[in-house]
């Protein structure tokens, strides 16, 4: 959520738009767990006239029922959009109920028609390329980046990026599936991620580069040698950091393009909440239908992974433990859950997805 609870006249000043702009109505048509804390909502118009073009980066202001305007930016472009997308992180344990992250969470179904004004706001690509783009996220702020970059790729691909962004583990990257793909369609970018606390699971120079958090001073090597305009979306405390540090290293505040999310706490995930795994060591695995057998290796991943790795074909659609569809019979053996999953699977089932083996196993695939 963009860090702005409307009317205030302070910020209406900066973004000079309000309800006084024309409204318009949109239904909740789709609604994806993009990670066990994290949701994106899918809205199409309500009605006859289609969906307005905007430039990624811009947000909408919704009139949420019982909790008032909210602003969220669009986490997904297209130059003729026939749905917008937010993605909103959902409120961690003891924080208070009825928030509007929640709302979106438990309380919007398909079919809910909400008010909202927009898109607009002023964090996006300019008309005229003309110098390398430097993009610093954190948390959700991955969200309107990962949109700016889809809008990129349409308009100048093969333009230079750098992508840089921080999130607390491979069960909070929300977007890994999205700016996995725009990899293909910006040749040349570069991509570094940064995991916090990485899980044994996550396996560093293929789901993270660096351990700990972004720090400027390490960006230098990736750097192109020219000047840059660099874009900061994260929490507040996160881009008020970043775009200090910025400062200090002589960019001007005409090449430092940032948008704030909300509360440094957003980022955090409650330690009570993350599973603790057993220690991970190279277990036998026996996939029975196939008749295949091989050693796994923290480094290989998930099963489903694993089993993708020897060849093995596993039905799957979200790979995150959303869909439930890579639910397999395990005969034999224990495994452990890398991440919470909505989906809960029959008894004597287990999401290849979202576990790892803790024993030698025995698996109906």
């Amino acid at each position: 959520m963009i860090d702005r609870k409307f009317p205030d006249k302070k910020l209406l000043s900066i973004h000079q738009w309000s309800w006084d702009m024309q409204p318009r109505t949109y239904r909740v048509v789709r609604k994806v767990e993009e990670t066990p804390n994290t949701t994106s909502v899918y809205l199409s118009s309500d009605g006859d006239a289609p969906l307005q073009p905007f430039r990624a980066g811009q947000h909408l202001l919704f009139r949420i029922p019982g909790i008032g305007e909210r602003a969220y930016a669009l986490s997904a472009f297209s130059p003729k959009p026939k749905t917008y997308r937010i993605t909103v992180k959902h409120p961690g344990r003891g924080e208070e109920t009825g928030r509007a992250a929640d709302y979106w969470r438990r309380q919007a179904v398909n079919g809910d028609v909400l008010e909202a004004c927009g898109p607009a706001g002023h964090f996006h690509l300019p008309e005229q390329l003309e110098r390398p783009l430097v993009f610093i996220t954190a948390g959700v702020g991955e969200a309107p980046l990962a949109a700016i970059a889809e809008e990129l790729a349409v308009r100048a691909p093969r333009h230079q990026l750098r992508f840089f962004h921080s999130t607390v583990n491979g069960s909070t990257f929300a977007l890994k599936g999205k700016l996995g793909s725009l990899r293909g369609d910006l040749p040349n970018a570069t991509w570094r991620i940064w995991f916090d606390r990485p899980q044994p699971i996550d396996r560093k120079d293929k789901d993270f580069d660096q351990h700990g958090e972004i720090v400027l001073a390490d960006l230098r090597a990736f750097l192109p040698d020219c000047d840059c305009d660099f874009y900061v979306c994260g929490s507040n405390g996160f881009v008020a950091r970043v775009v200090a540090e910025l400062n200090t290293m002589g960019i001007g505040s005409l090449r430092i393009h940032s948008e704030q999310l909300g509360r440094e706490s957003d980022d955090i995930v409650d330690p009570d909440e993350r599973d603790v795994l057993p220690p991970v060591e190279p277990r036998t695995v026996h996939f029975t239908r196939s008749g295949t057998s091989a050693t796994w290796k923290p480094e290989h991943g998930t099963l489903l992974e694993f089993a993708e790795g020897l060849g093995l074909e596993a039905s799957y659609s979200c790979r995150t433990g959303m869909c439930g569809k890579c639910a397999q019979k395990v005969l034999s053996g224990e495994t452990a859950k890398v991440r919470e999953t909505p989906a809960k699977p029959r008894p004597g089932h287990q999401l290849l997805c979202s576990n790892i083996p803790i024993s030698d196993l025995e698996i109906d695939l």
